[in-house]
């Protein structure tokens, strides 16, 4: 009897597995381990260099969209607003720190000074965005330039669609808030007519040396082609291990939510895979696409604009994700300063669901930077949704 449910179980589980296996239950989808890219809008494009820097030796290019430079922060929440987000300080690109994790391993090891496999980049920065200035988006293209040794792909958007002015967030021809700010904002994907951020990121990134040509765009991409992945489990190993954070709240330590137990990430990632890379043994190129601040995941992954090329430039688009919240726009850098007190090593909220560019997982001093290195928890879990979907 025993055997027979045994065997009724494994038949069931077999049949459920198949009849699911395009809703992302499993991550592993043969992609090429050696042609990993990775970008972000906001705290994600922050994320995203922070990961580029960190793993320098294995991925190839790195985008920014909106987001400010690398290690500005200091591991403080006041610095990075006032400095690294609104300029109130011209934020300095610290290429020097960079190399020093370096040398002591705590990132990727450089060649000469110069990454093994980071070799290109992508900028875009608004004139009109006051959540992270134009001084933030200079330097990061400053930062990479010295990095690297090789001058970003600089898009500042044009006038013709309104893209120069455009508010904070990533321009899609699907988006959804309007070009300029207004107060209404709930995407943070904006349409500014035909300006397409992921075709010109991916064009930068994948076929520097050719013209753009928004023709090679896929017009539409269904929302059932958007499958999730559980982020859950590869979150609970690495929370087993030694990743120790820093609570949020001041009745909790060292946790004070689930939310921060998980790192302030969501328990489900999303993932899109085109036609072209179905087949086993395509060997596709992945691209990581990290969403910013108050975007939530899913919706960012069916409107930013990515899905939309990757048939042609034969990717496939991982959307790691952070737990959402639902918070009302604002201009940032409109606001008042922030004080330092919000610099307090013993609690470390992430109101606006950020990705940790400042350090608020990090429970020791600023002067560790832990999450600038291999060891931050969320690059930790990046990397394993990497070493899954190369498998």
């Amino acid at each position: 009897m025993e055997r027979r449910l045994e065997i009724l179980a494994f038949a069931l589980l077999t049949v459920w597995s198949s009849a699911h296996a395009d809703d992302g239950l499993g991550l592993a989808r043969g992609g090429n381990p050696n042609d990993v890219t990775i970008s972000g809008v906001s705290s994600g494009a922050a994320m995203a260099i922070q990961y580029a820097v960190a793993h320098s030796g294995s991925v190839q290019g790195v985008g920014s969209i909106a987001g400010p430079g690398w290690g500005c922060a200091d591991g403080r929440i006041s610095v990075a607003i006032n400095n690294c987000m609104c300029g109130r300080q011209s934020p300095v690109p610290n290429v020097a720190a960079a190399r020093t994790l370096a040398g002591r391993g705590e990132i990727d090891r450089l060649a000469s000074g110069r990454p093994q496999a980071l070799k290109r980049s992508y900028v875009f920065q608004s004139g009109a965005d006051h959540t992270v200035v134009k001084q933030s988006g200079q330097a990061s293209i400053d930062f990479l330039t010295a990095f690297i040794g090789q001058t970003p792909a600089v898009d500042r958007g044009n006038a013709v669609d309104g893209s120069d002015r455009a508010g904070h967030g990533i321009v899609s021809p699907d988006g959804i808030d309007s070009c300029q700010f207004d107060g209404s904002e709930k995407s943070y994907v904006r349409r500014c007519r035909a300006e397409d951020n992921a075709g010109k990121l991916f064009l930068a990134l994948y076929a520097p040396d050719s013209a753009y040509d928004a023709n090679k765009r896929v017009k539409h991409i269904p929302e059932t082609e958007v499958w999730k992945f559980g982020q859950q489990p590869i979150i609970d190993k690495i929370g087993k291990s030694d990743a120790k954070v820093a609570g949020d709240a001041i009745w909790g330590l060292p946790y004070s939510t689930e939310r921060r137990k998980n790192f302030d990430m969501a328990d489900t990632g999303y993932l899109y895979v085109p036609s072209s890379c179905r087949s086993s043994g395509s060997r596709c190129r992945i691209h990581i696409a990290l969403h910013g601040c108050k975007q939530n995941a899913k919706e960012f992954a069916n409107t930013a604009g990515y899905n939309n090329w990757a048939d042609y430039y034969h990717v496939i688009v991982i959307y790691p994700a952070l737990e959402p919240v639902a918070l009302p726009s604002e201009e940032v850098c409109a606001m008042p300063p922030a004080f330092s007190i919000a610099d307090s090593s013993w609690v470390k909220p992430n109101l606006n669901g950020c990705w940790d560019w400042w350090g608020y997982l990090d429970d020791e001093r600023p002067q560790a930077k832990r999450y600038l290195t291999k060891k931050a928890p969320q690059i930790r879990v990046i990397e394993s949704i990497i070493d899954e979907v190369t498998r």
